[in-house]
């Protein structure tokens, strides 16, 4: 039958002697007052019992549509939460705490009688140096150090400050240090009233360590009666807490108020009371009057001695419990006839009752007190079977009480080895969480919890408290039928009521939720229904670590997945290119060996290798950005993979290097029409924000020869061959043969050498004269670089140049003739007067690499120059590349007063319009046009044409490579004035060129060496 309510604890723990205790009362009273109960813990799984600074905040409220009304167990929630629940119309009774602020009914216990009888007992003794042991930043310890205070002033004994020993927790580790702190004042006192049992159990220690007897030397009194204490040596006198009676009447209370008896908030408080063993010196045998035995007054002592050993409460024992101690004693003082049988079944309902084998021992000491006096009373005239009746009578009820206490004791035993067994059994299974999913409960099965269920946190956690959604993952019935659950579930609804029912079909039925969550990683919520432990002084202790077990469990699994899957993406970044998703080098080579084996192992079987590279595309990384390139790679790959089959290979092996592996090719034929495929995709234009980007590849191919071969060897052939391909035009394609290994070699020798030359200087800057045709005289100079080998002498500008480009040395080259020229032209002007004017070449790094108009400026500055004496060359092709990116670069040299050519006009592709915006000075006619001047009339026309469009344009012209004088007539009749070229001089080392200027007379008609294939070479 359903219950009429359901009650929702809160508690910070759900296991130990205290909070495990109050949950087990509430229990026990929700039972019997037809309650459900659902006991939530508030802190983290796994966490250890702590003294409570301030409340936990609750982000979440499990259960709540199913809570009749709440029971808070000390500081389990904060103001905010319990202001929610009133607000929410639901009663609220809190226990062992007084909330500021907070219009609720109170459970609390009472200290101060049980404090007020310990230290009345302990004067009662003879003590006057009664010291005081605790933690006094709890607040009950607070309350007992007031009533211990308070108690010695009603004695008229004012406590001494000196005396007061603090410790820094409520645990034995505690006392300790009280234990040592009162060792190094000396031990002033002759007793102590210590604020918890732990503290008490270890300031003995301590004590003991030091030589001191307990309680000879210092008389001790706790407080909480745990079940360590009659086991202390000696038996420990301590105060008792009515753990459990608290929570029996926060549950009485919660049900008047959901019951609507009276309306108004009530406070409870509970009396402590005080348990007499040994610390405090009194002794078991002793009794207090020892010739009033057989008095009906001694006997309701004995009654009452007995009675306050099970019941908490002073005069509340229940009617049950009065039956039993009653015939006890009857059978002590032999005034009935009791059989053994009964006294035995008494014995273990007290035990029972009690929940402690521990009060068997008060019993013992109770009955052997009682005897032994009653024996010592005796006479000399007293009759012998008298005393022997009394005697067996005694002897009997010990020998009862032992072997109760000890089967007892046993069971308790036993059952703790078996709860400990189960632990090791589930935390076995949970830890193996990789074999068995342990999100899906089975491990349950171990363990005697009926039924359980897992939510765990799905969704958008940042919804309200009660809206937050928990993805029910796995549940557990031990015999019902599997539980009904809708998933995922609101928290509010979670556990679903189906777990509720299922607990309260046993007495002391509890669903027990505890967070899934460990450190900073908040998992969810498992809930489990079982009864509530009566075989020791805790709810369920166990849940708490299966749950963090749980947590962890499934933090490992995580970390293992995040593992399993970094190790996926460290061989997806071993073996594939994070950018293209194209398998890399690596993988390359592997199947690239593959395709060796197979060749090997099947003649006729052949394959092939392309080595692709981008042609121009650094300059799209220079003008438009690094993430304008990657757009363009990813494109390229694209593209590459669309123009293979499934069986081919494409693999980016580097920056802008791209390798392909073509298997079962026939012949050359076959890998040069895919080559030529792919070349023709790539030659579309590519769309990078917004605007068409062009590039080039040119591809080398090397086919296998079936001979022994190694990977490394073929991509190298590959790579030779598109350098091959690249030098004759670029976005060609060539197949590799033997020769070009060897111009490869002789490549790679001329770039180390030429690494060298730049450190030593062996690079010279040699001037061109550029001379007004008119008169004869040098205008300017065109600065060019030379290499002198040590011992090849000159190296021809076409042999290392294009390699400098490609290496990007040029820039390294580029830097040394701009410094020199500077020099030499300063003092060239200072020496001879004249308005001289030198011209560099700009290579296409040089123009976007960045820093050319710092280094530019800094060049004049070291000089003194003014930036009109300095001309800059480019060619077309570098200009038209960006048109709009280079007019930002050429506006900053203008502005530094210097002039801008452009170099070999008439050869690249040029816009007249982007000529126009420019801030170009003058146009170099490149020496292909001049030098069919009077062979071809087409190249006069064209001739014509750039002198005529120069002059609308209001541009210099300068023609190059004028080598006869017939070139330089037609040229003057079409107004072209200024020239360069062997007729007037060749490129000179700069010694010769200042001789030059210093004849002061027109340059002279002579060649001094062949005309070099370009003027910047």
């Amino acid at each position: 039958m359903p219950r009429q309510f359901t009650l929702g604890v809160l508690s910070p723990f759900l296991g130990g002697w205290y909070y495990g205790g109050i949950v087990n009362g509430i229990a026990r009273a929700g039972w019997r007052l037809n309650a459900n109960v659902v006991a939530l813990q508030t802190l983290d799984a796994g966490t250890e019992q702590v003294e409570l600074a301030r409340a936990p905040s609750l982000r979440y409220r499990p259960t709540w549509d199913q809570i009749s009304g709440f029971i808070v167990i000390l500081r389990a929630a904060n103001t905010a939460f319990l202001r929610a629940v009133q607000a929410a119309g639901k009663p609220l009774v809190v226990v062992g705490d007084e909330p500021a602020g907070l219009d609720c009914s109170l459970v609390l216990p009472d200290n101060r009688p049980g404090v007020r009888a310990a230290v009345a007992h302990l004067i009662g003794h003879g003590h006057r140096k009664i010291a005081f042991a605790g933690y006094l930043g709890a607040t009950d310890v607070q309350e007992r150090f007031e009533a211990y205070r308070d108690t010695m002033r009603t004695h008229g004994i004012e406590p001494d400050p000196a005396l007061v020993f603090r410790a820094p927790d409520n645990h034995l580790t505690g006392g300790e240090v009280a234990g040592s702190r009162m060792i190094a004042a000396g031990v002033p006192s002759t007793a102590v009233v210590v604020g918890t049992d732990a503290n008490a159990e270890g300031l003995m220690r301590v004590l003991r360590a030091h030589g001191l007897l307990v309680p000879q030397d210092q008389a001790i009194v706790g407080f909480d009666d745990q079940r360590v204490a009659p086991y202390s040596d000696p038996p420990l006198t301590t105060v008792r807490q009515p753990v459990e009676l608290l929570g029996e009447t926060a549950v009485a209370e919660l049900v008047r108020l959901l019951r609507k008896e009276g309306g108004e908030c009530r406070r409870h408080c509970l009396p402590t009371s005080l348990v007499v063993r040994e610390s405090c010196g009194c002794l078991h045998t002793a009794w207090p009057d020892a010739a009033a035995t057989t008095s009906p007054a001694s006997r309701r002592m004995l009654t009452e001695r007995m009675a306050r050993a099970v019941s908490p409460v002073p005069g509340e024992a229940t009617p049950d419990v009065t039956e039993s101690v009653a015939m006890i004693a009857d059978a002590i003082g032999a005034d009935a006839d009791v059989s053994p049988k009964r006294v035995r079944a008494a014995l273990e309902h007290l035990a029972a009752v009690s929940n402690r084998p521990a009060v068997l021992m008060d019993l013992v000491n109770a009955v052997w007190a009682y005897g032994s006096a009653a024996l010592g009373a005796a006479g000399p005239g007293a009759d012998a079977d008298d005393m022997r009746k009394a005697s067996l009578a005694v002897e009997s009820m010990m020998h009862t009480m032992l072997q109760v206490h000890g089967r007892a004791q046993f069971q308790d035993n036993d059952y703790l080895q078996k709860t400990l067994s189960q632990q090791y059994e589930v935390s076995t299974r949970l830890l193996r969480g990789h074999r068995e999913d342990p999100r899906r409960l089975a491990w349950l099965a171990r363990t005697p919890v009926r039924a359980g269920c897992l939510g765990l946190w799905t969704g958008d956690r940042r919804l309200g408290p009660d809206d937050a959604m928990l993805e029910v993952v796995g549940s557990f019935v031990r015999t019902a039928p599997p539980l009904r659950i809708q998933s995922p579930v609101r928290v509010a609804a979670f556990p679903p009521h189906h777990l509720v029912d299922l607990a309260s079909e046993r007495p002391d039925g509890v669903v027990f939720i505890v967070p899934v969550k460990a450190g900073t990683r908040d998992w969810g919520l498992l809930a489990v229904a079982d009864s509530a432990e009566r075989q020791v002084e805790t709810a369920r202790e166990p849940v708490n670590q299966w749950a963090a077990l749980l947590a962890h469990t499934l933090d490992y699994d995580t970390v293992v997945r995040d593992l399993r899957k970094g190790k996926e993406q460290l061989r997806a970044a071993a073996l594939f290119d994070s950018l293209t998703g194209l398998p890399n080098r690596r993988l390359f080579l592997d199947r690239l060996r593959e395709a060796i084996d197979r060749d090997r192992r099947t003649p006729g079987r052949r394959f092939a290798v392309l080595f692709l590279d981008l042609d121009g595309f650094k300059v799209i990384n220079d003008s438009l950005g690094h993430t304008a390139g990657d757009h363009v790679l990813v494109q390229v790959a694209t593209r590459i993979r669309e123009n293979l089959r499934d069986g081919d290979v494409a693999a980016r092996f580097g920056g802008d290097e791209f390798l392909i592996l073509l298997n079962g090719v026939d012949d050359a034929r076959a890998a040069t029409d895919v080559a030529e495929r792919v070349q023709a995709s790539l030659a579309r234009p590519f769309q990078v924000n917004d605007q068409d980007v062009v590039v080039t590849a040119s591809i080398g191919v090397t086919l296998s020869s079936g001979q022994p071969a190694e990977a490394e060897d073929l991509v190298r052939d590959a790579d030779v061959a598109m350098y091959a391909a690249k030098s004759q035009i670029k976005g060609s394609h060539a197949v590799f043969d033997i020769a070009m290994r060897t111009r490869a070699v002789n490549r790679l020798r001329i770039e180390t050498e030429l690494r060298r030359a730049i450190e030593c200087h062996e690079i010279e800057t040699f001037f061109q004269p550029i001379v007004h045709m008119p008169t004869g005289r040098i205008y300017a100079f065109e600065a060019l670089a030379r290499w002198r080998h040590p011992s090849r002498g000159l190296v021809k500008p076409a042999d290392f140049l294009p390699i400098a480009e490609e290496t990007g040395l040029i820039a390294q080259i580029g830097q040394q003739i701009l410094g020199e020229s500077c020099r030499r032209l300063a003092a060239w002007r200072e020496s001879t007067g004249q308005d001289l004017h030198v011209s560099v070449n700009v290579s296409h790094r040089q123009l976007w690499t960045g820093g050319l108009v710092a280094g530019l400026e800094d060049s004049l500055r070291a000089c003194g120059l003014d930036g009109r004496c300095l001309a800059l060359e480019l060619t077309e092709s570098v200009v038209m590349h960006n048109v709009t990116q280079a007019r930002a670069v050429l506006e900053g040299i203008h502005d530094l007063g210097c002039e801008l050519y452009i170099d070999d006009f008439g050869t690249g592709y040029s816009s007249l319009e982007a000529l126009h915006q420019l801030p170009i000075d003058a146009l170099k006619i490149d020496r292909s046009f001049i030098s069919r001047l009077g062979a071809d009339t087409k190249t006069g026309e064209l001739v014509d044409s750039i002198v005529l469009m120069g002059h609308k344009l209001g541009l210099q012209l300068i023609a190059e490579g004028v080598e006869t004088e017939s070139q330089r007539e037609r040229l003057l009749r079409v107004d072209c004035t200024y020239a360069q070229g062997h007729l007037f001089a060749p490129p000179i080392p700069a010694d010769e060129a200042e001789r030059l200027l210093l004849t002061s007379r027109p340059v002279p008609r002579a060649r001094a060496e062949p005309p070099a294939s370009t003027p910047t070479d």
